[in-house]
């Protein structure tokens, strides 16, 4: 499952990006909104966010009322459906979400509310031996930073009237690299990884008159010779569960045994 991802190095590259680019929209609109005197909000900065834990992250999305801009949201979409023949109805909490099924399961929103979320690498969980290693999977120098391609929307809270906002993020099938990493067999959807855009088509994909067919040739998996990845500390483990908020979380770890893997 795609539900660590990290934020932290996200304002020191898009700091760089505008100092090499200033006609950059994207690290404009960054240091615009968190960076300069009088920042309009604050960009949430995490060595791991965890998505079960719905944490709040920065999200870049585009509206007619407000254009382009980022907007503070919790990580995890509330998503119901009724059986039009059974009358049943489904809800959960939507993390992630397929892009086979985000036509369907998104119907009502994708067309119009669509986001993207700026990483700096997200982790996945290698099974090998019956052990479980977290890798750090991050962009290529090069790259920078990663895009992740979401959804979102509003919730009213029909006793208090409070308007909560919450997204989720799109999932493809898997590169060769994340496909060996994202291995768990019990993952329901089988090996996947994070829909990540690449720079030059986040307007294309935020764009709310992109059309369906243009949508779906964004659904592709990032090319793997523009990330890298490596083991890290396993801080999912009780031992190590300071390290979640620490730089640790991101020390390169080498276990002798996955030179076997």
């Amino acid at each position: 499952m795609c539900y660590w991802v990290g934020t932290k190095n996200v304002r020191e590259e898009m700091q760089r990006r505008r100092g090499e680019d200033p006609s950059n929209e994207i690290a404009q609109l960054f240091y615009d909104s968190f960076l300069k005197d009088d920042p309009q909000s604050v960009f949430r900065e995490y060595y791991v966010a965890i998505g079960k834990s719905n944490p709040r992250l920065s999200v870049l999305l585009y509206d007619d009322r407000k254009g382009l801009h980022f907007s503070d949201m919790r990580w995890g979409l509330d998503w119901s459906y009724t059986d039009s023949k059974t009358g049943k109805q489904y809800s959960r909490q939507l993390i992630n979400s397929t892009s086979e099924k985000a036509f369907f399961v998104h119907k009502d929103i994708i067309f119009s509310q669509r986001c993207v979320i700026p990483l700096d690498g997200y982790y996945e969980f290698f099974h090998f031996a019956g052990q479980v290693y977290p890798y750090f999977l991050h962009p290529v120098a090069a790259e920078g930073l990663f895009y992740a391609a979401g959804v979102w929307q509003e919730t009213v809270n029909t006793e208090t009237g409070e308007i909560t906002s919450g997204f989720s993020i799109i999932t493809t099938p898997p590169n060769p690299l994340a496909e060996k990493l994202h291995n768990n067999p019990k993952a329901p959807n089988g090996p996947r990884m994070l829909l990540i855009l690449p720079h030059k088509e986040i307007m294309e994909y935020l764009n709310p008159k992109t059309s369906k067919d243009d949508l779906q040739a964004l659904f592709q998996p990032f090319p793997q010779n523009r990330m890298d990845a490596y083991p890290t500390v396993r801080f999912l483990k009780k031992e190590f569960s300071g390290s979640i908020a620490s730089p640790h979380v991101r020390k390169r770890v080498d276990y002798p045994e996955l030179a076997f893997a």
